[in-house]
């Protein structure tokens, strides 16, 4: 809506009501948001979980009301807005760390999930691999479907404008860096792991078959030193996931 509009006392009071937001900063709010909503109908402006219903004088649009219409929330506090899952955690990080009412706090994640811009993926450990996406400092933790978002966090630290460029640059170059390392740390280990884990299962395999004490104390040595060989190489990767990660949260930083 890019139309002159007019902010009625009552449309303040329900944004205070609905999103715990001081009354002070409610006409800037509602000022801010109807500006990317659209009109869903003769009367009635949409953005995301929030409806602004109008009227209009001559030449103005007067705010009437404000009102939330229903995201779906599932049983263990998780919100989805337009099939991305918020979930509790980020809702809650983003009350605790950025101070966003918990009452908007989905709506404000998922706001920022749509302005941001992918930073680095495969940035978690083990099996909470996902992507970190940021925008203005702000990261947040996404799912591999890209359709959960985990968490959302900040970075304090930054940068003179004068070494931002240059220190971008020179991370964004290792972060290339270690994002080859890790696929072919990953392409060695997935071929070594599948050689191995036939291996296993046929030292498993006589175990059980022989009779022999000694033989039986070499397979179970061999299976033992396969199960630290593969567990010493993944814990690898994973300093290398973690580095990985430190080499992105910089980026966001600068």
């Amino acid at each position: 809506m890019n139309e002159p509009i007019r902010i009625t006392t009552q449309a303040q009071v329900d944004v205070v009501k609905l999103f715990g937001i001081e009354y002070r900063y409610a006409h800037s709010w509602i000022n801010a948001n109807i500006r990317k909503s659209e009109r869903v109908s003769a009367d009635v402006y949409r953005y995301g979980e929030v409806e602004f219903v109008t009227q209009r004088n001559g030449q103005r649009v007067h705010i009437q009301r404000v009102r939330r219409i229903g995201n779906e929330t599932t049983t263990n506090g998780d919100v989805i807005i337009d099939g991305i899952t918020i979930r509790k955690h980020a809702i809650e990080r983003a009350n605790e760390r950025f101070r966003i009412p918990k009452s908007f706090a989905a709506q404000w994640i998922y706001d920022r999930f749509r302005e941001s811009e992918l930073v680095a993926s495969g940035v978690f450990s083990g099996d909470n691999e996902g992507h970190l996406f940021a925008v203005n400092g702000i990261a947040l933790a996404v799912a591999p479907d890209m359709k959960t978002i985990r968490t959302v966090m900040y970075n304090t630290k930054r940068f003179p404008d004068s070494l931002s460029a240059k220190i971008s640059e020179i991370t964004a170059k290792e972060l290339r860096k270690i994002e080859r390392k890790i696929n072919a740390f990953r392409k060695r280990l997935a071929v070594q792991e599948a050689a191995l884990i036939v291996e296993r299962a046929e030292r498993a395999f006589d175990l059980v078959r022989t009779r022999s004490v000694a033989k039986r104390m070499a397979c179970q040595a061999r299976i033992n030193a396969i199960d630290m060989f593969i567990a010493e190489q993944k814990r690898e990767l994973a300093l290398l996931i973690e580095e990985k990660k430190r080499i992105a949260y910089t980026l966001i930083a600068v």
